[in-house]
């Protein structure tokens, strides 16, 4: 069979069609035995041929969730769809009958289906003793660990009838998961919401935005606040039917943050004008006295929607730090050096608080959608290690696992994987958070190779056995 000519279904970005179980018997290095959980990254993985594949888009796939579970220092892999409607549906037909992300508008599903396939492939949270699959534009599934079954969609006991967007925010201290969604279609273009720590939904409203419909991808908590994101990729069904694409980067629109009290409706929203760009992904948001900190990666501009070239520099996003003050209505900004950096994560135990080391992959200058190292970042004093990947390797995003009893911010690890294209061989790294640029502690090869994807999450033993008692 012919390579395929998008660059999105050939190589390491293809889909395996593989679901497996197996131990991991190579380890380079040594396992850490006070390190106990689970290592999950999830991403788009199509079961059949995409009805255009020239028009195939990273970001449709069907999701498929990676698993390394460690374990008393030794290691095991297993790989598993998520079993959504759609995914089921398309099974049962034996072929794709849905279009993609550059196909909305312009290829039409049989009409006794949604518009849109929920694709539950861009991040996971764990939630009430849930492991849930994310996706943009629909509901949750929740998944059953260890073995990544799929139990059903939710939508919180009919609590929220509505989409939960990728990165919704859980608050270790109350057990709330912030939530919130956007419509590309009609007002309110964007739906805010908390669901309680035993997944009861207790608060919900409807914010109105004044321009055009937007993609809002992540939004950032403190212990008090929620902050919105309104930035320019708009969305137009109009401009899809005529031959562009559904979102673009319309930059006359602005860039805004709003701010509103965890609990409060969106009369109580305050919005701030920041300088136009956009975030994808936030580190974190505190409170500083009157002050609300947020930190993300921020880029000038974006073209993450079109994928016929590669990334410019200036489509890269960059360490960004915002102080929004609530007395005066000021906001100051600030790019914190030069690392083109995107996949931001903390330690999520310090989410809503202040935080001093955050992590995040680093791009590589000419490949748009790979990262050649990993990146930690110390607040006092904004610096930066850097630990590249070996030549011809690529990783994505790292997430921190704490060690087992952790007592610091960064006792723990850093946790990710790592594809060798030379050898079309993937590893989980192990990282010692508090030794970081001393390498990988343990290279741990899995038994079958793992695509390239999106969102990373670490579920601990401790909290794995929660959901097994039920």
């Amino acid at each position: 069979m012919a390579e395929a000519a998008n660059p999105y279904l050939r190589g390491n970005f293809a889909p395996t069609h593989e679901e497996v179980s197996l131990p991991c018997a190579r380890v380079e290095g040594t396992i850490p035995k006070d390190l106990a959980g689970f290592f999950l990254r999830t991403g788009p993985n199509n079961q059949f041929e995409p009805i255009d594949p020239e028009a195939y888009h990273p970001f449709d796939g069907d999701g498929m969730v990676h698993a390394v579970e460690i374990r008393g220092g030794e290691a095991s892999y297993r790989n598993r769809w998520v079993r959504t409607a759609g995914f089921e549906r398309e099974r049962k037909e034996g072929r794709a009958i849905w279009g993609g992300f550059n196909s909305i508008g312009k290829v039409q599903p049989p009409a006794d289906v949604p518009m849109m396939k929920n694709l539950a492939n861009t991040a996971l949270a764990w939630h009430a003793n849930r492991l849930l699959a994310l996706w943009e534009a629909g509901s949750p599934h929740e998944l059953r660990l260890p073995d990544l079954e799929t139990v059903d969609e939710t939508d919180f006991g009919g609590g929220w009838p509505y989409a939960v967007s990728a990165h919704p925010k859980v608050d270790p201290r109350t057990g709330e998961l912030i939530v919130f969604c956007y419509s590309p279609v009609e007002q309110p273009y964007v739906r805010y919401g908390i669901v309680d720590g035993r997944g009861v939904v207790k608060h919900t409203t409807g914010i109105e935005l004044p321009g055009a419909p937007v993609m809002i991808h992540d939004m950032a908590i403190t212990e008090r606040h929620s902050l919105i994101f309104d930035m320019p990729v708009t969305f137009s069904i109009e401009r899809a039917m005529n031959g562009g694409i559904a979102f673009d980067w319309e930059p006359a629109n602005g860039s805004r943050v709003g701010i509103l009290p965890r609990y409060g409706d969106a009369s109580k929203i305050r919005w701030f004008d920041v300088q136009t760009g956009y975030i994808f992904h936030v580190f974190n948001a505190w409170e500083e006295g009157d002050e609300v900190v947020l930190e993300a990666c921020r880029t000038a501009r974006t073209s993450i929607l079109e994928t016929s070239r590669d990334m410019q520099a200036d489509e890269q996003a960059r360490f960004h730090r915002y102080r929004f003050d609530l007395a005066s209505g000021k906001v100051s900004e600030e790019r914190v050096g030069d690392i083109p950096v995107e996949f931001s994560r903390i330690n999520e135990a310090y989410v809503g608080v202040p935080t001093r080391y955050g992590y995040a992959a680093r791009f590589h200058p000419t490949r748009g959608l790979l990262f050649d190292a990993v990146v930690k970042h110390d607040r006092q004093g904004d610096r930066r290690e850097v630990l590249e990947f070996p030549s011809g390797q690529f990783g994505q995003e790292f997430v921190f696992a704490p060690r087992v009893a952790s007592r610091a911010e960064d006792d723990g690890y850093v946790v990710g994987f790592v594809h060798d294209e030379r050898e079309n061989a993937t590893e989980c790294w192990v990282i010692d958070a508090q030794r970081f640029g001393a390498g990988p502690v343990a290279r741990i090869r899995t038994p079958h190779t793992v695509p390239y994807g999106f969102h990373s999450h670490w579920v601990s033993a401790a909290d794995a056995a929660k959901q097994a008692r039920g």
